[in-house]
This record gives C-alpha cells, sequence and structure tokens, in this order.
C-alpha cells in the first residue's frame, strides 16, 4: 500500500500565503489558501489511496475536526519531509507520497499515477513550474535524498534530483503543474481570483 501525507498549515490570517498578502492582503491571501487546503482534503479524501493529515500546529479549525491529523517534526521542510515518510513506510507500506495544500492541478489521476510509478522507481517527483515540487514520493526514507535541499528557492527540484543521483534513485518524473505561490499564480485560476474581491 502507498499512503498519502497531506501537510497543510491551519488557514490563520498572516501566517499563510505570506508572498501573497504584499499583493493582496492577508485576509484574502486566507481565503485563498483555505480553497487551496479544501481542494486538497477533497482530493486526498476521493483519490483512492490511504491518507494522513500532517499539520505544521495544533488547530481546531472546522476543517480538521473530522480529521485524526499529526504534527511535523523536523526543523525545515525537508526534515519534516523525510520524518512523515519515515513514518508512513516504517508501517509496512510499498513507498509513500507527500503533497502539499497549494496546488489546484493536482488531481487523482496524478496521485495513482505516482503510486504506479514507485513500483519500479525509488522516487517519483511531480515538478512545479517555480522551481520546486508538487508532489514527492518514496519507496525508503533517507535523509540524504534532502541534504543541503535551498527549501523556497527555484532550485530544489534541481538540488533534489542531484541527492537523487548520488544515491542511485531510479526516478521518475510525471507532467509539471504549477503551485500558488504568487500573484501571477493566482491569475492563472478565476475562482480564487474571485476571493480576491469577496468580503
Amino acid at each position: 500500500m502507498i499512503p498519502v501525507a497531506l501537510f497543510a498549515r491551519p488557514p490563520q490570517p498572516g501566517l499563510v500565503k505570506t508572498r501573497l498578502i504584499p499583493d493582496i492582503g492577508a485576509a484574502a491571501a486566507t481565503r485563498v489558501y483555505r480553497f487551496c487546503l479544501e481542494h486538497s482534503l477533497e482530493l486526498v479524501q476521493g483519490c483512492g489511496l490511504d491518507y494522513q493529515l500532517y499539520l505544521s500546529q495544533d488547530s481546531d479549525d472546522e476543517l480538521f475536526q473530522d480529521e485524526r491529523y499529526l504534527l511535523q517534526k523536523g526543523a525545515d521542510l525537508g526534515a519534516r519531509m523525510h520524518n512523515a515518510l519515515a513514518e508512513l513506510l516504517a508501517a509496512n507500506n510499498d513507498g509513500a507520497i507527500v503533497i502539499g495544500s497549494d496546488c489546484l492541478d493536482l488531481g487523482p489521476s496524478q496521485l495513482q499515477a505516482a503510486a504506479q510509478a514507485l513500483a519500479d522507481h525509488e522516487l517519483v517527483l511531480i515538478p512545479a513550474l517555480d522551481g520546486g515540487f508538487a508532489l514527492i514520493g518514496c519507496t525508503e526514507a533517507n535523509p540524504k535524498l534532502f541534504d543541503s535541499v535551498s527549501w523556497g528557492t527555484d532550485q530544489v527540484l534541481a538540488q533534489t534530483i542531484a541527492n537523487a543521483e548520488r544515491l542511485h534513485y531510479r526516478l521518475c518524473l510525471l507532467e509539471t503543474v504549477r503551485d500558488i505561490d504568487t500573484l501571477q499564480d493566482l491569475e492563472q485560476y478565476p475562482e480564487l481570483l474571485s476571493l480576491i474581491t469577496s468580503s
């Protein structure tokens, strides 16, 4: 079995989509994030794979009231992903996948394709247009996969691939998607633009 870990933050103003705040304000940025988070929760709930929600901190938000969530653990994003992957793989799963909560382009077919790729690859990635990735899946949890990655930059994908090559991983790259970080990203989705002007 190959479960999906969904990484998320509680949708609190000022703490989510911070790169959007200078352009649209904290309230609108939070509405955008909540929309993306709802999409991501619906995705993992209906994708046909088991899933586990990992939050950055405890939350009593109504979105999570029916969810059994775990807290992310680690000093940076790489450590947090490694720990989640290691936890899921320790439960006798054949592989594990991690996604974030800010990509509307991910659908059930991409999650299924990623899970299938792990049958004959140690690593699967769905690249993001900003130079990062929207999905990572592994059949083994090695912290060296996340060594010296400059999180939050356009070098994340390239550095992760370089680490995978050093580990001699067979890598499957699926089709590139867009995640939601900037106003330019936002402008690609009319349903998100409508949230900017709503009160």
